[in-house]
């Protein structure tokens, strides 16, 4: 029973891992999107996963045509900067 438990747990964690990284991509999809809205979401959300992926691909959108969405860029990559300084 211990055994199951413990096998249980660790696929746990795997899928949850997983699951992290499937975000991002949904929100790398999503900041293509035609939509600013959807891009500015995708940008507030990459902020909270804060990982350097999600780093990376708010990099790559900082010349956002659209200002709202540049301004969130701006404002995400700032959250992650304070994130990782603080850590």
């Amino acid at each position: 029973m211990r055994k199951f438990l413990l096998v249980l747990c660790m696929a746990s964690l795997l899928i949850s891992g997983c699951l992290g990284k499937s975000s991002e991509a949904k929100y790398a999809k999503d900041l293509k999107s035609t939509d600013p809205e959807v891009r500015i979401n995708a940008a507030n959300k990459l902020a909270e996963v804060a990982t350097a992926e999600a780093q990376r691909l708010l990099i790559l959108h900082r010349e956002d045509p659209d200002y709202r969405v540049k301004e969130a860029v701006k404002k995400a990559l700032q959250q992650i900067d304070k994130r990782t300084f603080l850590n």
